[in-house]
């Protein structure tokens, strides 16, 4: 549940701008430390920092789905005081939960999201490497099993 005191369309109108939004509007103001941390991000990817206490990790995720519905945004990662929650059509759940379950509270924007990325590298499974082995087997495999049937009938023959 998105807590009241959050302004969705407040902030989503921010990370439109430049991927980079915040509830404090002495932060959302400050041009440097946006374009430093808008730097950070991957292109169609956006941060929302709430300074709203929400308890539960969940509520944390509905801000970020409440967000990345309102905007063009491939992720959208929400980062309150308590907990990094995110939404993302490119990258799976687990690989999104196993990121941030390595992010500590009270990260500067900048060092979430290196980090975050960072997580997301490293628990990303290898898929293309295992079809790649997968498909040499079956080749291999068959080539022996053609040859096999081949000589066979020589044999035979």
């Amino acid at each position: 549940m998105v807590p009241g005191e959050v302004d969705v369309p407040q902030l989503a109108q921010q990370l439109k701008q430049d991927g980079v939004a915040y509830s404090a509007p002495s932060l959302e103001s400050d041009a440097q430390l946006n374009a430093h941390v808008a730097e950070q991000l991957r292109e169609g990817d956006g941060i929302a920092v709430v300074d709203v206490s929400v308890f539960k990790a969940a509520d944390a995720r509905d801000i970020a789905q409440e967000l990345y519905d309102a905007t063009n945004l491939h992720t959208v990662i929400v980062q309150t005081p308590r907990h990094v929650s995110s939404v993302s059509e490119n990258y799976s759940r687990a690989d999104i939960e196993s990121s941030q379950a390595q992010l500590r509270p009270g990260l500067n924007q900048v060092d979430l999201v290196q980090q975050y990325y960072a997580g997301l590298e490293q628990s990303s499974f290898p898929m293309v490497a295992v079809v790649a082995v997968v498909a040499i087997l079956a080749l291999l495999f068959g080539g022996l099993s053609y040859w096999r049937a081949s000589h066979h009938r020589e044999i035979r023959g």
